[in-house]
């Protein structure tokens, strides 16, 4: 590919991030959502109040609470639709590797399996674990706390978003998202970086697929061979999202209440699911959670290409109106929100542990 076409094709990226919503930068995209939660503090007397939604833990199930601890609880309580996950303790590198190893024999792990920062938001860090070696270089790597995790094959993985108020016994459904994990396909001549480059889609974010193929990108893929763009089902990450309302069912709404209802004090989020056949979903049953998300996680169908802004607007305004009159009703228990003094320092431990991440697969 020439030098002149890659500028041209940056160019082009560029502009269609620039008019695409779905590509536009946190900062821009979440101005009216940030409008909104202030109308919300102010009505509900309360700038923190969310956090005061999942009271079960300090954080809420967000960004910089431990996913050990989190999928530790989910396993006890529902350990049929989990994905079992240890954190690799020690005190330094070596020790690290050594709990790796022991964990490895102890549980009986195969590979691949994942490994990925026990705090940690938007796919940041989790790489897909093929062999020791590999381990042992993503632990050198690392300096913030690590998880391993069974690997789950899936193929296909969800976002189910869930709720339930404190006053019901019953929980709801908010939204689901399909994850599409994007690919490109050899023709036995042009390398991946080409591959990439040609994609429709890929091309538009093409700097996040060529930092993490850095050393792929000469490979020629045999022709037909397809090479998979992203492991982790995040749209920060290069995975696509659709709109998957219609795997709802009232079967996946009660094995959600099950899986929720074993977190202490649990009423909003999302859950990350791997699973094999769609009917399997719908029914409530043969999937497994690799995460789950608090309050602040989002409806991540709103990125579907074909959903408009003012829908994707419509549905975050409702989101955070859930949250406000949870939160509300929580502070009536008397369950009491941190400080904003607390938030950000809590936000800064996090931001400096997350600066030792290493590149997302």
């Amino acid at each position: 590919m020439s030098v002149g076409r890659k500028l041209w094709l940056r160019f082009k990226a560029k502009l269609v991030r620039t008019s695409t919503w779905e590509f536009w930068p946190p900062y821009i995209f979440y101005l009216p959502v940030a409008l909104h939660y202030f109308l919300l503090a102010i009505r509900y007397r309360g700038l923190t109040l969310p956090m005061c939604t999942n009271p079960g833990t300090i954080n809420g199930y967000q960004a910089g609470e431990s996913k050990a601890f989190s999928l530790g609880k989910l396993h006890e309580g529902a350990p049929e639709f989990v994905a079992e996950a240890w954190l690799i303790e020690g005190n330094n590198t070596e020790e690290k590797i050594a709990c790796c190893r022991k964990l490895i024999a102890d549980q009986s792990i195969d590979f691949p399996c994942i490994l990925k920062p026990d705090c940690g938001n938007r796919g940041s860090g989790v790489k897909v674990i093929h062999n020791n070696e590999e381990a042992v270089d993503y632990l050198r790597k690392i300096q913030a706390p690590v998880i391993m995790q069974r690997y789950v094959p899936g193929p296909k993985e969800a976002g189910v978003f869930y709720y339930r108020y404190p006053t019901q016994d019953r929980g709801q459904l908010f939204a689901i998202t399909e994850k599409i994990f994007p690919k490109v396909t050899g023709d036995g001549k042009s390398t991946l970086e080409q591959l990439i480059w040609n994609d429709k889609r890929a091309y538009i974010i093409a700097d996040k697929y060529l930092e993490r193929f850095a050393a792929d990108l000469n490979t020629i893929p045999a022709k037909g061979e397809d090479w998979q763009l992203v492991q982790a089902g995040n749209h920060a990450q290069g995975c696509i999202f659709y709109d998957g309302w219609h795997l709802a069912s009232d079967e996946l709404t009660e094995s959600m209440d099950q899986v929720a209802k074993g977190l202490n004090e649990f009423y909003f989020g999302r859950f990350d699911i791997r699973y094999e056949k769609d009917e399997d979903l719908k029914d409530g049953k043969n999937f497994k959670i690799l995460e789950v998300n608090g309050f602040a996680s989002e409806a991540t169908s709103i990125y579907d290409p074909r959903n408009s802004l003012w829908r994707a607007y419509s549905t975050l305004f409702r989101q955070w109106r859930i949250v406000f009159k949870i939160g509300a009703q929580n502070r009536q228990r008397k369950f009491s929100p941190p400080s904003l003094k607390q938030l950000i320092q809590r936000a800064r431990r996090y931001q400096v542990q997350k600066a030792t991440h290493p590149v997302t697969d």
